[in-house]
C-alpha cells in the first residue's frame, strides 16, 4: 500500500509542476511575439500549453524517480527486512531506529 501510495503522489507533483510550467508557458506566449505568425485555425496557446506540460512532466518525472526508489529502499529494508538490514549494515540500522524513535516515541 505504502508503494502505491507513495507512487501516485510522486505523480501528481510531477502533474501539478507539468501544469503550472504550461501556465507559465502561456504566459511567456502571450507576453512575446514569437507566436504571432500563426494561423487562425491554430491558437497558439494550446501548443505552448501542451509544450509546456510535456516538458515540466519529464523534467519533474526524473528527480521523482530517484525519490521514489529511495522511498522503496527504505520501505524494503527498514519495514520489511529489518534483520537483515541488522545484520548487513549494523550501524546505519541504529541510526534508522534512533531516527523513527526520536520522530515517534513509543512506537518501536
Amino acid at each position: 500500500i505504502a508503494d502505491d501510495l507513495v507512487g501516485m503522489v510522486l505523480f501528481m507533483v510531477s502533474l501539478i509542476v507539468g501544469l503550472l510550467t504550461g501556465a507559465f508557458a502561456i504566459i511567456f506566449a502571450e507576453n512575446t511575439d514569437w507566436f504571432d505568425s500563426y494561423p487562425a485555425d491554430i491558437d497558439p496557446k494550446v501548443l505552448v500549453f501542451i509544450i509546456g506540460l510535456v516538458v515540466g512532466l519529464l523534467l519533474c518525472s526524473i528527480p521523482m524517480s530517484v525519490i521514489g526508489s529511495a522511498v522503496n529502499a527504505v520501505i524494503v529494508l527498514f519495514a520489511e527486512g529489518p534483520a537483515d538490514f541488522e545484520k548487513n549494515y549494523p550501524e546505519m540500522s541504529a541510526e534508522m531506529r534512533q531516527a523513527y524513535s526520536e520522530a515517534h516515541p513509543g512506537c518501536m
